[in-house]
């Protein structure tokens, strides 16, 4: 080979790694590490809805029973009724049980229902457990590039402490549309579904067979 031409060649190696070294730092990600993902909170509006006086028991809000795939920070998103994803870059504040679970003790707070409501291990002397398990908690397109709409799905039983004896169970279901095709839009969704789930499961809580509620503590 002619010096001619390997000094063309050098030249041309030292312009494309140039141009790829461009791209990277224009955020194209073809060199170096990937974005850190955004992260979300989920923190629906709560309303209170006492009616007279709190119940005189307290109650403890078990962390929910999670599929593995949702026990994460990532968002979740069914592409198929048999597979799921996640979108990426992007994430919650803390693994999804661990959120449910805080959000379902907000409800109680907000709510005013009970004399006192906290996590296992809270230094509350239980007279009821409520026992939850997730059962959907994702995102859905049922037209591909239109808003996705967000499927919530919980499981709950109202345990006495003492004696174990399950008092009544049921499921709450919750689909909300999104107003958007983005994540914030997805993820403000993804709130008032758990939001709207967490305040029906503490009515429902309320309505138990309320002689034996009433009688604890």
């Amino acid at each position: 080979m002619k010096a001619g031409s390997s000094l063309e060649l050098t030249r041309r190696a030292v312009f494309t790694s140039g141009t790829a070294l461009v791209l990277a730092g224009c955020g194209t990600n073809l060199i170096g590490p990937p974005p850190a993902p955004q992260i979300y909170a989920l923190h629906p509006a709560l309303s209170a809805m006492r009616q007279g006086p709190p119940l005189p028991w307290q109650l403890v809000v078990a962390q929910p029973v999670t599929p593995e795939v949702l026990d994460t920070q990532r968002i979740a998103l069914e592409r198929a009724p048999n597979l799921m994803d996640f979108f990426a870059n992007a994430q919650w504040t803390d693994r999804l049980p661990l959120l449910l679970q805080s959000l379902l003790i907000e409800a109680f707070e907000v709510s005013q229902t009970v004399s006192a409501v906290g996590r296992e291990g809270g230094g509350l002397r239980a007279d009821y457990v409520l026992a939850t398990e997730i059962r959907n908690f994702h995102a859905y397109y049922e037209v591909i590039d239109s808003p996705p709409k967000i499927k919530v799905a919980v499981a709950a039983k109202l345990v006495a402490a003492p004696t174990h004896d399950l008092v009544r169970g049921t499921e709450i279901q919750r689909e909300v549309p999104t107003s958007a095709n983005d994540l914030p839009s997805i993820t403000a969704a993804f709130g008032q579904a758990a939001g709207d789930m967490a305040e029906a499961l503490v009515t429902w809580t309320m309505q138990g067979p309320r002689g034996s509620l009433r009688g604890a503590g």
